[in-house]
């Protein structure tokens, strides 16, 4: 499972139009084994349209608000050695303010 930590406003905003950093964790399996395959997606309206976004680090999302405010969802990726695959999505993670 993957856990999205974004620093928000006391409101559980962030800024509309300006580039935003999404810290992430990975919650190991019982194995205590890494995926073989991360990836990370966004999207900005609701869920319709997704598009890859890229880890920084492999500790935090650098994504680049829309200046139109909104809302921001995540999706992750994982796929382990044997090739099973876990997609975690959150819709409205999180809302951009102007």
């Amino acid at each position: 499972m993957i856990r999205f930590s974004p620093v928000l406003t006391l409101s559980g905003t962030a800024r509309a139009g300006k580039r935003f950093e999404v810290p992430f964790s990975i919650e190991r399996a019982a194995a205590g084994q890494l995926p073989e395959k991360l990836a990370f997606e966004v999207s900005y309206d609701e869920g319709t349209t997704w598009q890859p976004t890229k880890t920084v680090g492999g500790t935090h999302l650098s994504l680049t608000h829309p200046a139109k405010a909104g809302s921001v969802s995540l999706r992750a990726k994982l796929t382990d050695r044997k090739g099973n695959t876990l997609v975690q999505t959150i819709e409205r993670a999180y809302l951009t303010t102007k």
